[in-house]
């Protein structure tokens, strides 16, 4: 595949690295990262590219997705038949489930609103329960809107040690006057989904047996074998990334081993590429509400169409192609050969088809963007380069801000990625596409974090649906900005569409 191979090869190339920071691993390290997958080869590339004088690899915007140019128009969805044989293709959802509750507690800038509005959380029952069993003055706490000894009661290990609680088990709503996680809602509310295969969560390891407490205790899950089409899938320690002080020193625990951090989402993409399914549709755990249930039913179905349908057209070209009766193809090839690169369209009619099979032959997505240009995340953009134009989700931290014209095209764009998406995963012959081949790896970054009261530094992969995706078609579809809920902070709780 010529734009695969393109693909393939790229990333953090494994030059020698800095030795200052080469001479901090001695053997016994390298066999420590060595059991947990990560080879030499690796962590020499690693800190190569910590050490390169370049942040990351940016991408060039040409111009805003809008609608009916770089998004679907609603004339086009509506003309696309309706695919009654849904039952026909396997389709799983795959939700992203890892992240930890930390930043939900981050709300020290309004702390009058959060005082005032705490007994509307879910998680106040069990905040008060058990500030009673050990005599803690929680009223008082709330008067004087303490917020020091609130967030100790809250994240403290020696207390209730929310900060170590994934996110996906975090009470989030009252459904039926019950607390839920939003784990819970999306296990229940996919028994009226169009999803007729598994649930994939991704999640750690560490955290498997309290996801399962919290799934075998639910009271609405009680008459529900989730068993049956629930299924983890644990994110690899072999794509950990290495973390640097800002001394170029390793990271370690005090006793002193390596500390190793996850590389960010786009580390998933080996757990997405074992997904056997036809279909599979990506969603983010924390973007939920009892408020638009039946909206989402309702948007599932039309992404499904859209991709379905796309998938049909693009095998039916496929096949035909693949025949190479090139008498029948040169009128199909004459009427493209305007939108193909350069250096191909004066070559034999040959090495047009091989390109034409391989431009076609590749993963689809289809994703739903809202019309919201003040969100903070990836927004829907053209991108050039070099060679030809493509849509992608693009992220702040992959444009160029120092450039006026890129910072231009940036704010003037207007449709944000919630992170609604389906994917069709096989070929035209049915076998299942290797997503490695697919991926830009060099649209990798250097990500600057706090860990162990250290500023740090580590590699973060391209995001799944970031550089992970870039060489697939994509096609964006607005959809109503009510599906778009986020929760990223106990705040958010308190909107409206997040209250009963």
């Amino acid at each position: 595949r010529a734009l695969a191979c393109h693909a393939r090869g790229r990333g953090f190339e494994s030059r020698r690295p800095r030795e200052n920071m080469r001479k901090s691993l001695d053997k016994s390290d390298l066999d420590f990262l060595s059991s947990i997958g990560i080879g030499e080869s690796e962590v020499n590339s690693q800190i190569e590219f910590i050490n390169s004088d370049t942040n990351k690899k940016t991408l060039v915007l040409s111009r805003p997705c809008l609608m009916n140019d770089g998004l679907l128009s609603y004339d086009e969805i509506n003309k696309m038949p309706p695919i009654h044989d849904i039952d026909t293709s396997s389709i799983s959802r795959f939700i992203p489930a890892s992240g930890s509750s930390t930043r939900m507690f981050d709300f020290d800038n309004s702390s009058d609103t959060f005082f005032k509005n705490i007994k509307s959380l879910p998680l106040f029952n069990l905040l008060s329960s058990y500030c009673d069993r050990n005599s803690i003055d929680l009223s008082q706490i709330i008067e004087d809107k303490n917020l020091d000894k609130l967030k100790d009661i809250l994240l403290s290990q020696k207390e209730m040690n929310f900060a170590s609680l994934p996110k996906a088990i975090l009470p989030f709503h009252f459904l039926k006057g019950i607390a839920v996680t939003p784990i819970e809602e999306i296990i229940l509310y996919s028994l009226g989904d169009i999803v007729n295969s598994y649930m994939w969560f991704t999640i750690q390891k560490t955290d498997e047996e309290m996801i399962l407490k919290t799934l075998r205790d639910s009271v609405l899950l009680s008459e529900v074998n989730f068993k049956d089409f629930v299924k983890f899938s644990y994110q690899d320690s072999a794509t950990n990334s290495l973390c640097f002080d800002m001394n170029k020193n390793l990271v370690r625990y005090d006793d002193g081993r390596i500390y190793t951090h996850p590389s960010g989402h786009g580390a998933l993409l080996g757990n997405l590429n074992e997904v056997e399914s036809d279909y599979i549709f990506i969603n983010n755990i924390d973007n939920i509400s009892p408020k638009t249930r039946t909206l989402r039913y309702e948007i599932s179905k039309i992404l499904y169409n859209v991709v379905a349908n796309t998938k049909k057209q693009y095998d039916m070209i496929l096949k035909t192609f693949i025949e190479r009766d090139y008498d029948l193809l040169l009128p199909s090839i004459n009427s493209i050969v305007g939108t193909l690169p350069d250096k191909i369209k004066n070559e034999a009619i040959e090495k047009k088809v091989d390109f034409i099979i391989d431009m076609l032959n590749k993963p689809i997505r289809v994703c739903g963007v809202v019309k919201d240009n003040q969100s903070k995340g990836g927004k829907a953009f053209w991108v050039f380069d070099g060679n030809s134009e493509s849509v992608q989700i693009v992220e702040e931290s992959q444009v160029n801000m120092k450039d006026k014209n890129q910072k231009a095209i940036w704010e003037s764009g207007i449709y944000f990625n919630p992170v609604e998406m389906i994917c069709s995963l096989r070929d035209f012959k049915g076998d299942k596409f290797d997503l490695f081949e697919f991926a830009e790896n060099s649209l990798g970054m250097k990500v600057r974090k706090n860990i162990f009261d250290k500023e740090s530094i580590f590699v973060e992969r391209p995001g799944l649906w970031n550089g992970c995706m870039h060489y697939w078609h994509t096609i964006f579809v607005e959809i109503p900005k009510a599906c778009f809920t986020p929760v990223k902070n106990l705040e958010d709780l308190f909107l409206p569409t997040h209250q009963p």
